[in-house]
């Protein structure tokens, strides 16, 4: 096992870093409303930190009952690598393997998801710099205490259709201990994934600790970045945004903000757990920024920016929920109780 070095030469060996947090922090994905996804008073009241990680995906709860994993290397030593389905498959592999000498037989299935008989056991994420850096990251679930992660996790209806109870959850995560039926301590997990990424690859793994340089530069990187509230509450709405819609689509769960002056889009925010969209939905937002409320002109620009791609997405999904914020703005501003059980409709949008 070997910590990376933060900023390192592009170049630099591969590094592998096995690590907990402590209990316990939650996180939400790059692209995602950090307000909409964590009960942040959940989260001061439970003395909970919030972050936001440089990788695509959803938001986690993170504790010392969970073995991060972060890989950096660069596409220069394999060109396969500059496509994140490839980093997937290629470093979910020793994990895999890793889990199978524990008896548990696990799958590369969905998006981004490590699945055990259906249920998730495990989320990858990838990131790309400009230099040509890559960055795998996964968080395995050793144990986990739903009860807390449902108070600290807003889990929407979209997300999980039925109730949100521990027992749905339990339907759809689970974790090493509970493959195991017995508790397995995270030192002994991480002994195994190590050995096996030095099996599937052939490598021996050299343990490094954090030279002083390298810790003051996390320091220096965390205040600058990681605490920064600019960083932190990226993705979330402009206070004047009144309309939000949220759907689920097979390229994650999107979260769509918009506002309004007049019949003109003021602006659209697109916010979720997806993972290699955000390039095209930041495309959209900026393509229908001052442009009119006009379904037609939606469908026509949305169209437009995913033709081509490969992404698991129809356009029609999105231009739906753009529709259902900008219609949710608008009832917003116009139905009015005030004590009456009479109130206008809100004026027809332009739909074709």
């Amino acid at each position: 096992m070997r910590d990376y070095p933060v900023q390192a030469p592009r170049r630099q060996t591969p590094t592998l870093r096995l690590y907990t947090y402590r209990s316990h922090c939650a996180l939400v994905g790059r692209f995602q409303n950090l307000a909409a996804e964590l009960n942040l008073a959940n989260c001061a009241a439970e003395d909970i930190q919030i972050g936001r990680r440089p990788t695509g995906g959803g938001a986690i709860l993170m504790g010392r009952e969970q073995l991060g994993l972060c890989l950096t290397t660069s596409s220069a030593f394999d060109a396969a690598l500059a496509k994140p389905r490839e980093v997937y498959y290629r470093f979910a592999e020793p994990l895999i393997a890793a889990l199978k000498t524990m008896g548990i037989q696990a799958a590369f299935r969905g998006k981004n998801d490590l699945q055990v008989n259906g249920k998730k056991i495990a989320g990858l994420g990838v990131y790309y710099d400009t230099a040509g850096a890559i960055l795998f990251h996964t968080s395995l679930l050793v144990d986990l205490d739903i009860q807390l992660m449902l108070r600290v996790l807003n889990i929407p209806a979209e997300k999980y259709s039925d109730k949100v109870l521990v027992r749905s959850v339990r339907q759809r995560i689970t974790t090493v201990s509970r493959e195991l039926q017995q508790p397995i301590s995270v030192g002994e997990v991480r002994q195994r994934v190590k050995e096996s990424f030095q099996r599937t690859f052939g490598i021996t793994l050299e343990e490094i600790p954090f030279s002083g340089t390298e810790t003051a530069r996390i320091e220096a990187l965390a205040a600058e970045k990681y605490r920064n509230e600019m960083w932190l509450f990226q993705r979330s709405p402009q206070a004047d945004m009144t309309g939000m819609s949220v759907k689920k689509t097979a390229a994650g769960l999107l979260r769509t903000y918009i506002g309004l002056k007049g019949d003109i889009i003021k602006s659209v925010l697109i916010s979720g757990d997806f993972l290699e969209t955000a390039p095209l939905f930041n495309e959209i937002e900026t393509r229908l920024k001052w442009s009119p409320l006009d379904k037609s002109h939606i469908r026509k620009t949305v169209a437009g920016v995913l033709s081509g791609s490969e992404v698991p997405l129809r356009p029609e999904e999105v231009v739906e929920a753009i529709w259902q914020a900008a219609r949710r703005a608008r009832m917003e501003n116009h139905f009015t109780y005030n004590g009456s059980c009479y109130y206008p409709k809100a004026p027809a949008m332009q739909s074709k």
